[in-house]
Parts: structure tokens; sequence; C-alpha cells
């Protein structure tokens, strides 16, 4: 059989190594769109209206699977859900996009009293405040004013530094088709690379 082109292997070719440097550039484009489009997406801070937390140019990543499981069965089981105390990206249309935290959900009763918030009538403390920080009243939510309640598919945010954020208490409530993800990670300045855990919210007894 020997001489037999029949029963002979064939030589291999040659690697094309530029054809494998190109789909391996494909796939991996191909994953980051797929990342950037459904999973997390970067942000810069612009603003000091989450110091002393947050500062301008600072870069984070959201976390989007939160915005697509937010109040589904899977989203309850897992976890993947809004909280109060969380870090998340929004944007009201004809705004840029904003970073603020969500203090109040659906179904909570939110008043400022003498620069001071109370949740479903009882004062509260934020871990992530500076100590005595004054919380004033804006048009939506006056200092002194009636309550307001959180309607169902919506949140209420306010940013940490309250004395300059521009928030709920004066947009008013924050619909979820306005929120873009759940801010899990700041990469930049690599001196604060770190994950960004949910804020602590505790009535006061």
């Amino acid at each position: 059989m020997e001489g037999n082109p029949f029963f002979e292997k064939p030589a291999p070719k040659p690697k094309n190594w530029f054809i494998i440097i190109l789909q391996s550039l494909v796939i991996l484009t191909s994953i980051g769109i797929i990342l950037y489009l459904f999973v997390i997406s970067p942000n810069e801070v612009d603003g000091p209206s989450m110091e002393p937390n947050f500062y301008t140019k600072q870069i984070y990543f959201a976390n989007r699977v939160v915005q697509w499981l937010n109040g589904t069965p899977i989203g309850k089981t897992t976890g993947f859900e809004y909280h109060r105390g969380d870090v998340v990206v929004l944007q009201i249309p004809n705004y840029p996009a904003f970073i603020k935290r969500i203090v109040a959900l659906p179904g909570d009763k939110i008043a400022i009293r003498d620069g001071q918030v109370y949740l479903n009538d009882q004062l509260i403390s934020e871990d992530y405040l500076p100590p005595a920080l004054y919380t004033k009243g804006g048009d939506f939510l006056e200092d002194g004013g009636e309550a307001q309640i959180v309607p169902p598919g919506a949140v209420f945010v306010m940013g940490d530094n309250r004395p300059v954020s521009y928030d709920s208490r004066y947009l008013g409530f924050i619909r979820n088709d306005w929120l873009k993800g759940k801010v899990f990670l700041r990469v930049f300045p690599l001196d604060t690379f770190g994950l960004i855990p949910t804020g602590t919210i505790n009535y006061n007894q």
C-alpha cells in the first residue's frame, strides 16, 4: 500500500496565526459586547453628590443583571434585587446618568423632619453617612411636610452628600425602568479598587 495516495496521511497544513488571532479578537469582542449590554456597564462619577463615598472621575462597574431580574421570582430567589442602601446608576429622560443610593422601596413611607429621615414613621440611621448629617427637604419631599409613599415599580433615592445632591427630594420617585444597575465594583483610581457594599439602614429604637 506504500505510495498509494488513498492510504497516505496528508501533510498537516501550517497554522495561520493571523486567522487564529483574528478569530480570538472577534470572540473576545463579542463577549465584551454581551457583557456590556446585559451584565455590567462602566460608569464615571461626575460631581460631588455622593461624597465622601464617591468622588468625581472615579470609575465603577454596575451590575445590570439586577435590573433584568428585579421583581421576578428568580431575582427573589437569587437575591438579584434592589435593596435599601444599594448604590445605583439611573438615567431620567433628558437628564445625564446619575449615581445615587436607594433609601426607600415600594410601599415604604418616607418623610424628613428637622433634617432627619424617617422611614415608615421611624427615625433611621444610615451607616454610610457622616454622623449628624443634616438632610434638608426639597420641592417634592419637604422638611416637615407630608410623608410620601413609594408606589409600585419605583424607588426613592438620595445622594450621600445631602446638602448638594439633586435627587428624589426634588425629582420625585424614580421609576424602575430608569435604573441602569447596581454599583458593585470601583476600578479607578487603583488605590480605591474594591467591591462596593450595600449600605446599612437601621430603624432607631
